[in-house]
């Protein structure tokens, strides 16, 4: 796809309802003709039906015919249609009920011992061989132009399986990887445990379950290049997919063949309206983009589940679809309908589909070339090892803390490598090797409290410039609240010194989330815990500069464990603005000033010089004249914003207030709206 000629052109999964044929053929011509949607998928086999019976090829045969006869009779009106092949690893024969007879086959098998009820093995040659049948069928029949398969495709999350598959086929592929046979129970305690053995193994396991996946996408793909090599085979990604070693770039790869790999990212969240959530919903796919081959065609997984505003609004769906243009991807998968026999029944995201497109279009086409700006946030998603196993869950975490933060707090960041200080938190820094952890000590870094704790205990402790403990009962029951000290110099548009901390103690996650530092006499204390008599019991924010030259900051919280007022509130917002700024020697390229829980995406293009930021606001209250302070280089003669018809509109020539160290206010004219992204793009042009 040429970035040049972009258009937004959507992907719809359309649930077929033979039986109303002529209903579901007009429901497509509808959203043809009405709002200019033309690519689909039929989703088959769905979760239940004659395709799990043991007649089950004879479903897929039907279908491919059904297909071919929609495609046919479509053609006409320019409509495009594929295959949503979901679920894909619970394909074909299922045991009904336990009284039946054995399952057809092998069933992935959880850390615990765990018999998933719906998916296969993908080892099992059998299943592999059935789904080629199932596969060929298809294909031979209905002959789609591409074929997706559903994010079940993975190993670590099938209904009572979280963490797997520890069936007899990998237990013996385990023993080849490593030449030492081990029991599915003898990997459960050494997983549960933990220590240097536990991460060599997980690693391994993680790889292990990728290797799976490929092995029986490279048979799905030769089983169609038999007929129809130019076929496209898409991914859906999995949440897990990290956690399942890494597998999103070698199975796409794998399914595609000799054609563009083409890979749906997750980034959505079902059952929920929210809008905070939109920083650590879209953070992966950000950094899916920034990593994986340029080569590779990736569109957003714009799902509405369960597909009606009763739980998620076509407004949080438009914002979700404007971050993946901004993230540069290059479409989207767009569940806009729902999997009845009345499909258009919910009118609201069809309707928002036509009329934004021209808005998607521009977005993306308007920042092809500009590049993310902000502090960096670190991500090693292969740090899944060093977190313990307690359950049977994959302790998976796709976003990290930061996110969540600076998300709130009007600071853009950036997952990739470039200049600006790092934000680490938790076991992120123990997938670091001795040279990495020294280069990144020896730049600006901004460390939580579980970060600073596994660097400390690593024998980091003079580079921090703090020593990391555990509170004692007594200490932590101590705690009344959290107290700004005179060292910390940024208090604009706050009141006082004192932080919410009160009755926050006896939460469990919140105590089991701080940590005591101990600083030493050349570290600066921002604030600190004090008790009912404004006694100090520890620090909670330190800032040092080592002996390397580095710069470091610690802050006394697990992030991965708060979401409470203790951080995120004014005093923080701002400590956390100059904490950044000093880290890196410079401002903020754009900062959301006063105003709470303003999503900010800061690019900047280096050629003509032009800045861009887009601003989402996440709360319910309209932001009426948000103010920004931006660092000089964001100074320019003129500002325009994208409006909804995707044309650039110029604001008032900008006044800006100069401020202390080359920096300025910028008061936006217009209000920003809940999760109406307002995009403001700055030039001299």
């Amino acid at each position: 796809m040429s970035t040049s000629t972009f258009q937004f052109d959507p992907i719809v999964p359309f649930f077929f309802a033979k039986e109303k044929r002529r209903d579901m053929l007009q429901a497509l011509r509808r959203m043809k003709y009405e709002a200019g949607i033309r690519r689909f998928v039929l989703v088959f086999p769905y979760w239940y039906g004659e395709a799990k019976e043991l007649h089950a090829l004879e479903a897929y045969e039907n279908f491919g015919d059904m297909l071919r006869e929609i495609r046919e009779t479509l053609a006409a009106d320019d409509i495009e249609v594929g295959w949503w092949c979901a679920p894909s690893l619970r394909v074909g024969p299922q045991k009904v009920v336990e009284s039946e007879s054995p399952y057809y086959f092998q069933k992935v098998v959880g850390i615990d011992g765990a018999l998933s009820r719906k998916a296969n093995c993908p080892l099992d040659s059998n299943f592999q061989t059935q789904y080629c049948d199932y596969l060929q069928a298809v294909v031979s029949r209905g002959r789609p132009p591409v074929i997706f398969f559903e994010d079940d495709y993975q190993m670590s999350n099938h209904d009572v399986v979280g963490f797997g598959c520890f069936c007899p086929k990998h237990l013996q592929r385990f023993e080849a990887k490593t030449g030492r046979k081990m029991t599915r129970e003898q990997l459960e305690e050494l997983f549960r445990q933990g220590g240097d053995l536990a991460v060599q193994y997980r690693t391994l396991w993680a790889e292990l379950m990728k290797d799976s996946l490929v092995e029986l996408s490279e048979r799905l793909r030769a089983a169609v290049d038999t007929i129809a090599p130019d076929t496209r085979m898409a991914l859906c990604q999995p949440g897990v997919s990290d956690f399942d070693g890494m597998m999103t770039g070698p199975v796409a790869r794998a399914l595609a063949g000799s054609t563009r790999p083409l890979i749906r990212l997750f980034g959505t969240e079902y059952n929920s309206d929210a809008a905070q959530n939109l920083p650590r919903i879209t953070f992966h796919m950000l950094y899916s983009k920034q990593v994986l081959d340029r080569d590779i065609e990736l569109i957003h997984e714009s799902d509405t589940f369960p597909h009606t505003r009763f739980f998620f609004s076509a407004v949080k769906l438009r914002a979700l679809i404007a971050i993946s243009m901004l993230y540069g991807l290059d479409g989207s998968l767009s569940y806009i309908t729902q999997y009845t026999d009345g499909p258009l029944e919910e009118p609201a995201y069809i309707a928002m589909i036509r009329d934004s497109r021209p808005f998607f279009t521009e977005l993306r086409r308007a920042t092809q070339h500009y590049q993310f700006v902000g502090p960096r946030i670190l991500y090693r998603p292969q740090s899944h090892v060093f977190r313990p196993i307690e359950g049977v869950r994959a302790p998976v975490v796709n976003a990290p803390a930061w996110v969540a933060a600076l998300g709130s707090m009007g600071i853009p960041y950036t997952p990739g490598t470039g200049e600006g200080p790092v934000m680490a938190c938790g076991e992120d820094v123990l997938d670091m090797s001795e040279q990495e952890i020294t280069r990144l000590l020896q730049g600006g870094v901004f460390l939580d409290g579980a970060a600073a704790c596994h660097l400390s205990q690593a024998g980091y402790s003079d580079l921090l410039g703090v020593e990391m403990a555990g509170f004692e009962e007594n200490e932590r029951a101590s705690i009344a609240h959290e107290k700004l000290t005179e060292r910390n110099l940024w208090n604009d548009h706050t009141a006082g010194t004192a932080m919410y901390h009160t009755n926050l103690t006896g939460n469990t996650a919140y105590s089991q989330g701080l940590y005591k530092l101990i600083p030493g006499h050349d570290s600066i204390v921002l604030s600190e815990f004090v008790n009912d008599y404004e006694k100090p019991v520890s620090a909670s924010a330190v800032m040092y500069t080592n002996r390397l030259g580095g710069r470091v900051a610690i802050i006394a919280f697990n992030l991965q464990l708060q979401w409470f007022a203790a951080v995120h509130n004014y005093k923080r917002k701002q400590q956390f603005r100059g904490i950044i700024e000093w880290l890196g020697g410079r401002s903020l390229p754009i900062f959301a000033e006063k105003d709470p829980n303003l999503f900010i995406i800061a690019k900047e293009e280096n050629a003509a010089g032009n800045k861009l930021a887009a601003i989402i606001n996440m709360g319910m209250d309209t932001a009426s004249r948000p103010s920004f302070v931006v660092d000089s280089t964001w100074r320019k003669r003129r500002a325009a914003y994208l409006n909804d018809h995707g044309d650039w509109t110029s604001l008032p020539e900008p006044y800006w207030h100069p401020l202390d160290n080359d920096k300025f206010r910028w008061v936006c004219p217009i209000a920003c709206s809940t999760l109406r992204p307002l995009v403001i793009k700055f030039s001299d042009e």
